[in-house]
């Protein structure tokens, strides 16, 4: 935690989240010198939709302006799947191609690249979620077994015997 460590050679008290409400006794808490928010707060803001204080909201979208663009992205994403228009994503493809931000239009050019399978996922209902969890199922067997067996012990482990 290196940002303690900083906090204690310059006597900075810490709060994620300044508190101002009264403590278990009754008394106002102290108010804490520094406040920070945590990268992963970034992120459970941007995907999680999870919770900002007006003080970070602030703070972040004044300092970082490419937040809201990227939070703005994130959203219409979802937005077109939880539409499933397809003209919404043509759309998308075409507003952030040439986006300032290198890696949204990275992003775009990938969607534009494998535009028939992201085309059939927007618009179908169905998932290849089982068939990945499948494989995922399978490596994890193959590598706990990694030069411990053979081929035969393997398949074995692998192969299912509807007779038990």
């Amino acid at each position: 935690m290196h940002i303690f460590k900083i906090a204690k050679q310059n006597n900075l008290e810490l709060s994620k989240y300044c508190n101002t409400g009264p403590s278990n006794d009754g008394t106002k808490p102290k108010a804490p010198k520094a406040d920070y928010i945590t990268r992963k707060g970034i992120f459970n803001y941007l995907w999680m939709n999870g919770d900002l204080t007006e003080l970070h909201y602030g703070f972040l979208w004044e300092k970082y302006p490419v937040l809201q663009e990227l939070e703005k992205c994130i959203r219409e994403f979802r937005e077109l799947f939880r539409k499933k228009n397809l003209p919404m994503l043509n759309l998308f493809i075409e507003r952030y191609r040439n986006s300032s931000i290198k890696e949204l239009a990275s992003f775009a050019n990938g969607l534009q690249r494998d535009f028939d399978a992201v085309e059939n996922a927007v618009a179908s209902p169905l998932s290849n979620g089982f068939v990945e969890g499948s494989n995922s199922k399978v490596k994890t067997i193959k590598k706990s077994m990694y030069g411990r067996c053979g081929i035969k012990l393997l398949s074995a482990k692998l192969m299912y015997d509807g007779t038990g």
